[in-house]
């Protein structure tokens, strides 16, 4: 068979090998394009790949004692917890300065409202036995109003029965003991009642009503501290009237006799008579709860009603009189006396008393002499 080749527009037919070194050529071009591609493929993904672990990469941890130390430093300020710290960020107010004075007051001593008021009292003109009295209270938190009673004893004497030298030492413990009470109330006044910064100061939510009742009562405190004042100087003056050296005891009226009564040493008299809670305080426990209802409503009582009372013993010892009297009128002896007999010798003779069985005349017996 016979083969006839011809030519396309002069131009010359590619032979099979040329095609496949085209082919080649084309497939190396195009693996060196991916090659140089490469690298900077990787590159990028070595990138991401330090990006996310720098992004995962764990943070140091902070503690809480780090943080609040950090805080204390940064404000200049003590908190304890985080708690404390959110409490504070609730409200920051400006509020008067009294009541800043206060918060101070009830964060530095724990104390409330009626022992900051009575920082306002004048303690160089108070009465030295409740000024005492105050004073042993504040410095001893832990003991009750008889514990306070029983250490008031020590400023007590008796001129009548205590010798000059017990009273003279008694005398200046207690002068001693009213300079240290005065001085220490004194300084709590100067440091808790200057005006002090409020701006800022945090309250908590529910100290703002107190706050509110608060402003109100320091309004009303130096007159109800006037009106408490005059009153007790009142009852003091009066007390003086009744328990002084004149007293002899208490008068009662019974019918038609008015009789007197002196209960025991005008000093204790006067002790115990200084308050009428020193009365209520004798039927409570340590708790303030009663614990002996029966002899405070009996002690009431007799309190209330004195002269019936007194009525009432006095016809009872009347009555006791007159039936021992009677008792005794019937167990009299009713039986004859005898008259004793008399007997006397006159020269010899003997005179006798005869009974009246012998007769009315008079007998005369002579002794025979031997």
């Amino acid at each position: 068979m016979e083969m006839k080749v011809r030519l396309l527009d002069g131009a010359e037919e590619k032979g099979v090998a040329q095609l496949e070194e085209e082919l080649l050529a084309k497939h190396e071009e195009s693996l060196s394009t991916d090659n140089n591609f490469e690298p900077q493929e990787q590159e990028q993904e070595q990138e991401q790949e330090q990006e996310q672990e720098q992004e995962f990469q764990p943070e140091e941890e902070l503690s809480e004692e780090r943080v609040l130390s950090y805080i204390g430093k940064r404000y200049n300020k003590e908190i304890s917890s985080f708690d404390e710290l959110m409490a504070e960020r609730n409200i920051a107010e400006e509020i008067p300065s009294d009541v800043a004075a206060y918060m101070k007051y009830k964060k530095d001593t724990g104390r409330g409202f009626e022992d900051y008021i009575k920082l306002n009292k004048d303690f160089d003109t108070m009465d030295s036995d409740d000024l005492l009295k105050e004073y042993l209270h504040s410095t001893n938190s832990d003991l009750d109003s008889d514990d306070i009673d029983a250490l008031m004893e020590d400023y007590y004497f008796d001129e009548d029965l205590d010798d000059d030298s017990f009273i003279k030492k008694t005398k200046i413990a207690k002068k001693k003991a009213i300079g240290e009470a005065k001085k220490y109330f004194n300084q709590q006044k100067e440091q808790y009642s200057a005006p002090l910064e409020s701006r800022g100061l945090d309250v908590p939510d529910e100290e703002k009503e107190v706050f509110e009742a608060y402003k109100q009562y320091t309004k009303e405190a130096a007159t109800i501290d006037e009106s408490n004042k005059r009153k007790r100087e009142w009852f003091d003056q009066k007390t003086n009237e009744v328990l002084n050296d004149d007293f002899k005891g208490f008068d009662f009226n019974i019918n038609d006799k008015k009789l007197s009564f002196s209960p025991g040493n005008l000093s204790e008299i006067k002790k115990n008579h200084s308050s009428p809670q020193n009365f209520i305080n004798k039927f409570l426990d340590e708790n303030g709860l009663m614990k002996d209802a029966q002899g405070y409503h009996k002690s009431l009582a007799m309190a209330m009603n004195p002269d019936k009372f007194a009525k009432f013993f006095y016809e009872q010892g009347q009555a006791d009189a007159t039936e021992d009297v009677t008792s005794k009128i019937k167990n009299i002896n009713m039986s004859e006396r005898k008259v004793s007999e008399a007997s006397n010798r006159v020269d010899g003779m003997q005179v006798k008393s005869l009974s009246p069985e012998s007769g009315s005349g008079l007998k005369i017996r002579s002794i025979k002499r031997i």
